[in-house]
């Protein structure tokens, strides 16, 4: 019998998939499943990329069945760097300093392998999106599990960190707005980016949900927007909730012109990039009108709201999301585990959430729901819940 490789057999499971088994389980006993686990958007993607995607197909003149440049079109390119212009205020070269990827998650698998040999220290977040410490396992660094707290508002402490760690650290990454706890602070970019200077560290920005805001007042932000950012930091941005177009895998990494060639050097190895089809199309959406969005965004905010009330009901402490699209749960004090937790609730309503554990040691207690779920979908849920809780309507 044949033996994998060290990197597999360590490899930790996948924080998101933790909960398949038991929605197997509970589909086998045919509950009727209403599945909060995943942010996989159930909207549908704008109009406008729909039909720019069929315009690429049809269009005879074309060469999107045919192999993407390593690099990506030149059109997506210039499309990200006008968004960033007209987003941020921050000019970037489309030349050298932007390149697709296969969706964020793919990106940070390459930066991973870019940076990190075997036993060095990445930064990373906990509670966390689970394949920031995936790709770190994946390559066999170390992941430094930098605690969110609700005494720091969710925020890690960078002075916490010990000097031993910060000297092997080789990036810092951090997600605001913030998966999974909905936290929305701008004001960290800047500790982060004078930790990243003082360590020699590469600051790692992901703002996949910079465009969700549902709150008045709050708004996402890009590293870039700071003076110097662009020598020292990246920074990735993901189609996939921002337009709902999560299976169409597009996204793009931005910034240091040396990380970004690095990363073309890696994937010219993996991939041809995305398919051209789907970079025309989503250059026509980034650059155009954005009323999408707003639909979007609205529609969170209806269905965070739904949730809220839900959980008032019940009594269980959440930390109310001001931007994104999941709320982040403590669960009960009878319960030993988020796991517990979860497998109580899903066979006992139907309704799946993703314990916390699996975003990380410091997710333990929590769960997380993700509002993928029409409002009155979500309003049932919690109907479910609040009657196998006992709690009256």
């Amino acid at each position: 019998m044949f033996d994998f490789a060290d990197r597999v057999k360590n490899l930790p499971p996948y924080g998101l998939a933790r909960t398949e088994p038991l929605k197997e389980e509970a589909r086998r006993k045919g509950l009727d499943l209403i599945d909060l686990t995943i942010g996989s958007p159930d909207l549908r993607p704008p109009k406008a990329v729909i039909d720019a995607l069929k315009e690429a197909l049809e269009d005879p003149k074309t060469s999107y069945h045919r192999y993407s440049p390593f690099k990506g079109l030149p059109e997506f390119r210039e499309a990200v760097a006008t968004w960033y212009k007209r987003r941020f205020d921050v000019t970037l070269d489309p030349e050298k300093e932007i390149l697709p990827v296969v969706g964020s998650k793919e990106g940070l698998e390459k930066i991973a392998l870019a940076l990190l040999n075997k036993g060095d220290v990445a930064l990373v977040p906990s509670p966390a999106y689970p394949a920031y410490l995936g790709a770190v396992h994946l390559v066999e660094g170390a992941p430094y599990e930098m605690p969110l707290l609700p005494q720091n508002d969710f925020l890690p402490d960078l002075d916490a960190i010990p000097p031993e760690i910060a000297r092997r650290a080789r990036y810092l990454l951090f997600n605001y707005p913030n998966n999974p706890t909905g936290a929305s602070e701008a004001s960290f970019y800047e500790k982060a980016l004078a930790f990243c200077a003082k360590h020699d560290v590469l600051c790692v920005s992901d703002i996949a949900y910079s465009e969700l805001a549902l709150d008045p007042g709050v708004t996402g932000r890009s590293i870039f927007q700071l003076p110097g950012a662009k020598e020292i930091a990246i920074e990735f941005q993901s189609f996939s909730k921002t337009y709902s177009m999560a299976g169409w895998r597009v996204g793009f990494v931005a910034g240091r012109a040396d990380v970004i060639d690095a990363l073309m050097r890696i994937k010219t190895n993996c991939d041809f990039s995305v398919w051209p089809a789907i970079q025309r199309a989503a250059a026509r959406i980034l650059t155009g009108p954005q009323e999408c969005v707003e639909f979007y965004r609205e529609k969170y905010r209806e269905r965070r709201d739904a949730a809220l009330a839900g959980l008032e009901r019940l009594g269980w402490w959440a930390l109310r999301p001001k931007a994104g699209m999941y709320v982040w749960i403590r669960v009960p004090s009878t319960y030993g585990s988020s796991t517990e937790f979860v497998r109580d609730v899903l066979m006992g309503t139907g309704v799946a959430m993703t314990p916390g554990i699996g975003f990380g040691r410091y997710g333990e207690g929590y769960v997380r729901i993700a509002l993928v779920e029409e409002k009155a979908r979500i309003e049932e849920a919690f109907q479910r819940v609040a009657e196998w809780a006992g709690v009256a309507r």
